[in-house]
Parts: C-alpha cells; structure tokens; sequence
C-alpha cells in the first residue's frame, strides 16, 4: 500500500471514524437505550430468571462472571426493590435459590420491550442487510480490541449476547465463563455499580 493511501486511511479513521463514534456513544448515553433506571447487571439477572424463574445463586455467579460480593450486592438490591425473593433449600446447606416476582417479571417483560422499540428506533434508518454488516463489522472491532487489551480476541462474541437473548457473557459480552476475573480493565465487565 502506498504511503498516501496509509496516510488517508489514517485521517479517515481519526476525522470521521472515530468523532462518528463518540457521536453515536453520545446519543446513547442520553437515554436511547435507558429503561427503569437501574444498573445493566441488573436487567441481565430479571432476564435469566424470568426464563427459569429459579436460579441457585452459584449458577448466576457463573453465568455473570462476576466477584461473588458484586453479585450479592446486586442482588440485594433487587432483594430491596421487591424484584426477586432469595430461598435456602432445606437439604442445601450453603446453596440459595433465586426466584423473580411477579413484580420482577412484569420489570423483565417491561425491559424487554423498550429494548425492542429502541433497537427498532435506533436502526430504523439502516435496511436489514444494512443492519448485518453493520454487526459483522463491531464483531471484527470487538475481536480486534478484545484480542489487544486482552492477549487473545478468539473465542469471543460481541455484544449482541448483552441482554438476555443467549447472552450469557461474564464482561457483559462473553457467555459461560469465557472473561477471567484477572481482566479487571475489561470495559464490558458486569460488576455491580
């Protein structure tokens, strides 16, 4: 490749790329993907349980990845809010088991819809092919920053598993297990806030 050619890919990605970025980080930060105001870690535990409605409380800490005091502290938080109920089985002895609401379930279906309707407004500029390629390209990102910050992009998905629908990511990206606890710059990471 020709110096000149380099030197336009590079002004391209730093004049237009990457201010189309913040624009689009901007737009969502202002509330395009914002529903009943609480922590994402939270909406990600309403969807597991209204899929099962009982998860022991290990299973989640698996599934989340997350320190075992960052799940507890989210827990408790929905505990307070009345979204879930926490329950000792009599023949576990350390085992809890967690069951959403009613009240939990009518949040998870609530969030499941307004994610919908944002996902639709969101794209709604972009056609369904245009939509896939768009995806396919932040998949090939996320690979690539992943790898970098990380030393090993492969085995990891993007983050069109964050919300219920088979996302099962430890970082909020990365489904059974697959984020380390060592990684603890990852910027996916689920940890209560």
């Amino acid at each position: 490749m020709e110096n000149h050619e380099r030197e336009e890919i590079k002004d391209f990605a730093s004049d237009t790329l990457y201010p189309l970025f913040l624009h689009c980080a901007h737009m969502l930060g202002r509330g395009h993907h914002h529903c009943t105001a609480s922590h994402p870690s939270q909406h990600r535990i309403l969807s597991l349980l209204s899929e099962k409605e009982s998860i022991p409380q290990q299973e989640l800490l698996e599934i989340l990845d997350i320190r075992a005091s960052s799940l507890s502290e989210l827990l408790s938080k929905l505990e307070d809010k009345g979204l879930i109920t926490r329950t000792k089985p009599d023949h576990a002895k350390r085992n809890v088991n967690v069951e959403i609401t009613d009240l939990g379930a009518a949040v998870a279906e609530e969030h499941a819809q307004h994610k919908e309707e944002a996902a639709q407004e969101l794209f709604a500029s972009l056609s369904e092919e245009e939509q896939k390629t768009l995806a396919g390209l932040l998949e090939k990102l996320f690979h690539d920053w992943h790898g970098r910050n990380h030393g090993d992009g492969e085995g990891h998905h993007c983050c069109h598993h964050h919300e219920g629908h088979g996302e099962g990511h430890g970082c909020g990206c990365h489904g059974g297990g697959e984020h380390h606890h060592h990684h603890g710059n990852c910027p996916h990471r689920k940890d209560a806030e």
